[in-house]
């Protein structure tokens, strides 16, 4: 009976050492292909960024040119600037107090 147990013992820690070993080779394994998703992630977005960047610099060099070029045209015609912005704020108060009065419920009273 004290060989079997030994054999069995035996046979158990073979199969133990050999478990470890394939999960040991699946974590680097998993480890390699981690590694390898990363860079490729990265690699993309880098790309991207790449691809982005000229875009992006072209708008803000455009943004600037209509800023100025508003200014410009706010600095020839102050009058008509003020005039505009007072009937943009106008229109938008007149908006808002309408949107503000159509969103409210009716008053409940109490007789009611």
């Amino acid at each position: 009976m004290a060989a079997n147990t030994d054999d069995l013992r035996t046979s158990v820690s073979k199969d133990i050492a050999a478990l470890q070993q394939e999960v040991s080779r699946l974590q680097k394994m998993i480890s390699a292909q981690g590694a390898e998703a990363y860079y490729e992630v990265r690699d993309r977005a880098g790309k991207a960024y790449e691809d982005a960047l000229p875009r992006a610099k072209s708008a803000v060099a455009q943004i600037r040119a209509e800023g100025a070029a508003v200014a410009g045209t706010a600095r020839e015609h102050p009058a008509a600037t003020t005039t505009a912005l007072l009937v943009a704020g106008a229109i938008g108060f007149l908006a808002g107090y309408m949107l503000s009065g159509a969103s409210q419920p009716e008053p409940r009273h109490w007789w009611r």
